[in-house]
């Protein structure tokens, strides 16, 4: 018997559809599963290990559901095989794990001002990067368009603060710097390639720091990601591949994590876990 998980939040409460589709295959098909609405569990690890006779288990949501899992199974070895549905707004996990679901996916580890620790599996960011994710949330709508206007409204009221990077015990200073973005994966933003050579199956972060650009330039290299040419700007936007980092702006920012937004944060530091999880694209 398969286990259908769904978030029926999802895609600004429109995720539905999807998970109406998958039913009704399986029904056509004649093959046992179960529905269940993932809001509906209380301990989703306990609910996985008890339910040993599920074959695998088909999870439909978004980045954010995705993130609520790997925090939940951070400690647990599950014995199913987790196959993941597109059902989001952004899906940009889905969108990297479809070309590399072979192999098990590192989990990176986040502190926030030395004191908050959690989980990612895509992507955490701080400065420009949690401004638009706050935008993005009051939103009415969800979707591509959407984190367009509001990458352009973060743009033009944002403004640079002095940075300090140490990475991989190589410290970096940045006078007036935008945003730090910190991928496991390698998309944002609904399907910008912000690092596209970034890999799953590694414990390597792919950083991208924007510094120092004119706001009459930012707009066209942020125009730019969606054909990954950002990285050739290489005066305006540095790039890097370490396996820890610690950034610390002089104020408090908006921080996010897999699209999870956090308020107020001066400093993250990131790093491999060493543990993975094997999800694989169904």
């Amino acid at each position: 018997m398969d286990l259908i998980l769904y978030n029926p939040k999802s895609k600004n409460s429109r995720g539905n559809v999807q998970t109406h589709k998958l039913v009704k295959a399986y029904k056509k098909s004649g093959k046992p599963f179960r529905l269940k609405s993932i809001l509906k569990i209380d301990d989703i690890t306990t609910y996985l290990t008890d339910r040993k006779h599920i074959d695998k288990i088909i999870l439909l949501g978004g980045d954010g559901t995705i993130n609520q899992l790997v925090n939940n199974l951070i400690d647990h070895d599950l014995k199913q095989t987790i196959y993941l549905k597109k059902n989001g707004s952004g899906n940009d996990f889905l969108r990297t794990l479809r070309h590399q679901d072979e192999h098990p996916q590192h989990i990176m580890q986040n502190t926030l001002d030395g004191t908050d620790t959690h989980y990612f599996i895509n992507g955490t960011g701080i400065g420009l990067d949690g401004l638009v994710i706050d935008y993005v949330d009051k939103a009415r709508n969800k979707g591509k368009l959407t984190y367009f206007l509001s990458s352009f409204r973060a743009m033009m009221n944002y403004v640079p603060e002095p940075l300090e990077v140490e990475i991989d015990g190589t410290v970096h200073h940045f006078e007036k710097a935008y945003a730090v973005i910190i991928n496991n994966g390698r998309y944002v933003g609904g399907g910008m390639g912000m690092t596209p050579h970034a890999r799953l199956d590694d414990d390597n972060l792919d950083v991208i720091i924007v510094h120092r650009v004119p706001k009459a330039l930012l707009l066209f290299i942020f125009s730019s990601v969606y054909l990954g040419l950002h990285t050739k700007f290489t005066r305006y936007v540095f790039h890097a591949k370490c396996k820890h980092i610690k950034a610390t702006f002089t104020t408090p920012q908006l921080g996010q994590s897999d699209g999870e937004k956090y308020s107020d944060v001066t400093s993250i530091d990131v790093q491999s876990t060493g543990k993975t999880i094997h999800l694989r694209a169904y």
